[in-house]
């Protein structure tokens, strides 16, 4: 039987508030009972007297449980692929605001710079993660992706533009305005 939550994992046991199978990642052992993350948090409250409750709570990946998730600390303030590729990152990261790009004016100019600011909490809660490790590496490649599409879309402006001067030259030329 694998994990509900990683079902590429092998799960160690049951949860026993929902009875769904947990791998190690999501197996939370509490009063020697099996839960898994989000029974465990709904179950344990973070402000409890209970001293457990921190070591219990702090250590689970909540990743893809929408407002529930606690977003790690170590993700890091800037997202250069929610910037560089609004749409196509938030499809990717289900990230659905991103779509929001596409208001005229205000989208292209804002919206970049909130998926910048606010990509990696969004991405985090909307989308299940292996881990922090996990999450960071795949926001590098989309990273290292939008890098490279911008750099080519200039490239290829740069050259276009170059090749637009050239011809307009020669029409001048041809036209006889400039004699050489």
């Amino acid at each position: 039987m694998n994990c509900y939550y990683h079902p590429d994992r092998e799960a160690t046991g049951n949860c026993i508030e929902c009875g769904q199978p947990v791998c190690l990642e999501c197996k939370v052992e509490y009063d020697g009972k099996i839960y898994c993350n989000h029974c465990i948090e709904q179950k344990i409250t973070p402000g409890a007297t209970d001293g457990r409750t921190a070591i219990l709570v702090a250590p689970a990946n909540t990743s893809g449980m929408g407002s529930n998730a606690v977003v790690p600390p170590d993700l890091g303030a800037w997202n250069w692929g929610g910037f560089l590729l609004t749409f196509i990152w938030g499809i990717g990261n289900r990230v659905w605001l991103s779509f929001l790009v596409f208001i005229p004016y205000l989208g292209a100019m804002v919206i970049p710079w909130v998926l910048a600011f606010k990509g990696n909490e969004w991405a985090w809660r909307n989308k299940r993660w292996e881990s922090v490790e996990h999450f960071k590496r795949v926001q590098r490649i989309w990273m290292w992706w939008g890098l490279g599409l911008t750099i080519g879309i200039t490239l290829v402006f740069v050259v276009l533009l170059i090749i637009g001067m050239a011809f307009m030259l020669w029409g001048i030329q041809r036209s006889g305005i400039i004699q050489r």
